[in-house]
């Protein structure tokens, strides 16, 4: 069934992959990005044309996900085109590498603002819509680094943990509504959010730790300049995969990475789901004899 979906981060990447894959689909998507008549107004062109030669429903949104103003009209603008949402991929996110002590509080801020609180909004503005509906799957991008955390990305693995404990509480807190909420842990892929990664501005602080730090980025992202490396349609095959389920039995976590990589977040997410039932159920027991 062709469904209404916002993406945000849509200019490239998984975004950019995953907007023209839906609405090859037949679905009706709105391709979230900033400054769609700025910097990234080459990239929105380029969707409008594809739409126009392949007649999808595609369209460019403008959305700052770091701003309050900018999510609610870029909600509204869905709404009123299409008379419904029923889908939010919250797709846009930065990372920054390095030890954590090298990191200012203002680029923690900047993280976990774009990273995290925009998911916050974002999911905040497209909510009232979705539970008047009766329906709705918000679908947040992690990682694996916010299941296993690795050093060197504790900042930007602090931001995916944390999208991690928003979907599994959304999960519980929207199910009555009939809205699903889920969450895609890819491991490292050759896109722009690998290559534009940012690191701690504090070089002094850095510089004791430098060795470490390139072998584990060595290591951490070898495949990515190996003959075969990780293809990101896989992310998006991935979020299409989910949409298309039904409502109610979509998975709460999927993993997309190499065989080495998944290994770990697939038993961590295995037992959070085994532990997180069995604590549920004797706070229920609990309640009944009291």
């Amino acid at each position: 069934m062709a469904q209404t979906i916002l993406v945000t981060g849509s200019s490239s990447g998984f975004g950019r992959l995953t907007v023209e894959t839906l609405a090859r689909q037949g679905h009706t998507v709105f391709a979230g990005m900033r400054a769609i008549a700025g910097k990234n107004a080459v990239v929105a062109a380029e969707l409008r044309t594809l739409a126009e030669r392949e007649q999808l429903a595609l369209h460019p949104v403008e959305i700052d996900v770091t701003d309050d103003a900018s999510v609610e009209q870029a909600v509204a603008a869905v709404v009123e085109a299409a008379g419904r949402i029923d889908v939010v991929v919250n797709n846009a996110g930065v990372s920054y590498s390095g030890p954590l002590e090298a990191f200012t509080t203002e680029q923690a801020q900047q993280q976990f603002d774009t990273n995290v609180f925009s998911v916050l909004r974002v999911n905040r503005a497209a909510l009232p819509h979705m539970r008047q509906q009766g329906s709705g799957l918000l679908l947040q991008i992690g990682s694996i680094v916010g299941r296993v955390a690795q050093p060197f990305m504790g900042l930007y693995g602090a931001t995916k943990f944390a999208l991690e404990g928003l979907t599994e509480t959304y999960h519980q807190e929207l199910a009555p509504f009939g809205i699903d909420v889920a969450i895609i842990e890819p491991g490292t892929f050759p896109t722009s959010v690998a290559t534009n990664r940012q690191v701690a501005v504090d070089t002094e602080r850095t510089a004791p730790y430098q060795s470490a730090i390139n072998t584990f980025m060595r290591a951490f992202f070898a495949e990515l300049g190996s003959t075969t490396p990780p293809d990101p349609q896989d992310v998006a095959d991935a979020v299409a995969n989910i949409i298309a389920q039904p409502n109610g039995q979509r998975p709460l976590h999927t993993v997309v990475a190499t065989p080495i990589q998944r290994q770990a977040p697939l038993a961590i997410n295995a037992v959070v789901a085994r532990e997180t039932s069995a604590f549920q159920e004797a706070l229920k027991q609990n309640t009944k004899k009291r």
